[in-house]
C-alpha cells in the first residue's frame, strides 16, 4: 500500500537521491572506509543538490518538509551510513538550531550555507579542502586497554 503521507515530490526526491547515491557514493564507499578517507567532494555535491537545505524555507533552503530529509538520509544510508549521518548532522545539528532558535542575523549568516551550491552546514570550513581527507588514526590503547 502506498502511504498517504508520500507525495509525488517525495517520490521525485527519492529517485534523485537514489540515483546520486548509486552513481556517486556506492562504487566508492568500501574503498573510502578501507582507506579511512572522508569524501569532501561528494559532500559538496550533496550540498549542490540542495540536500542540506531541504527542510529550510527559501531563501535559506528548498522549502521541503522533515519527511523529505528522512527520505534523503534513507537513500544515502542504503549505500553509505557515514555519508547519511553526515547529512543528518549537517541538517539536524548544524543548521536546524539556527533556523529554529537563531535570530534573523544568525539565520542570514548561517542558514544560507545550506542552500544549493554552498557549504554543507554552517560549521563547514570556508577554506578549500582536498577531495578526500584521510581520517586521523585512532590513539593507541592506554594501560587499561582502552583508547584515549
Amino acid at each position: 500500500m502506498i502511504s498517504p503521507y508520500l507525495t509525488a515530490e517525495h517520490g521525485a526526491l527519492r529517485a534523485m537521491v537514489r540515483e546520486f547515491a548509486e552513481k556517486e557514493i556506492e562504487p566508492h564507499a568500501e574503498r573510502w572506509d578501507a582507506e579511512h578517507t572522508f569524501p569532501v567532494d561528494v559532500v559538496t555535491a550533496m550540498g549542490d543538490l540542495g540536500l542540506f537545505g531541504i527542510p529550510f524555507p527559501e531563501p535559506y533552503g528548498a522549502g521541503g518538509d522533515f519527511l523529505s530529509v528522512c527520505i534523503a538520509i534513507e537513500e544515502i544510508a542504503r549505500v553509505d551510513q557515514s555519508l547519511a549521518i553526515t547529512l543528518e548532522a549537517g541538517v539536524g545539528l548544524g543548521a536546524n538550531p539556527i533556523a529554529k532558535f537563531g535570530s534573523e542575523s544568525s539565520a542570514n549568516s548561517g542558514c544560507p550555507t545550506c542552500a544549493p551550491g554552498v557549504r554543507s552546514a554552517p560549521s563547514a570550513s570556508p577554506s578549500p579542502m582536498p577531495a578526500a581527507t584521510p581520517a586521523a588514526p585512532a590513539p593507541p590503547p592506554d594501560s587499561t586497554g582502552t583508547s584515549g
